[in-house]
């Protein structure tokens, strides 16, 4: 008897121990991961910061988003950082989707005259993770996509 309630006792605590590992979604610093994109990333245009109105204008964002983004200075690179933290998670999910719009637009607009930017602009890395959308176009995915992934996990 003393066995089965010790075994069921260690169930339960490794039941709860998972429980609250994995409860809580990890905080994240928007402004610390999007200078990280910028700096830690070689780009070939200057990257400068957005304000909100200005990412608005690109980027259909939901009610209550906090961003930071950078976008290339000249504007024929079509080189971003942006980190996006929505008020939920479906809100990420809606972001996520308005992001990917932008993408296939910006892509779009560069094929028949800077091809190189649209090349870069399909490699794109976008990641969601719970409340959070990051975006990265650059010509080093993998790093960002490490960058990010430290980040969010």
């Amino acid at each position: 008897m003393k066995k089965k309630m010790a075994e069921a006792f260690l169930a339960l605590a490794a039941v709860s121990l998972l429980t609250a590992c994995g409860g809580g979604a990890k905080e994240v610093d928007i402004q610390a991961l999007a200078e990280s994109l910028v700096h830690d990333i070689s780009y070939e245009d200057e990257l400068a910061i957005m304000d909100e109105e200005e990412i608005r204008y690109y980027i259909d964002m939901p009610d209550g988003t906090k961003a930071v983004m950078y976008m290339g200075a000249n504007g024929t690179t079509g080189e971003e950082a942006g980190v996006f933290e929505a008020v939920d998670e479906n809100s990420a999910k809606v972001l996520e989707a308005g992001i990917e719009a932008f993408l296939n637009d910006q892509e779009s607009s560069f094929e028949d005259y800077i091809p190189e930017a649209a090349a870069r602009i399909d490699d794109a890395v976008l990641e969601q993770e719970g409340s959070y959308v990051v975006l990265c176009v650059s010509d080093d995915p993998e790093k960002a996509e490490e960058i990010i992934e430290k980040a969010l996990k």
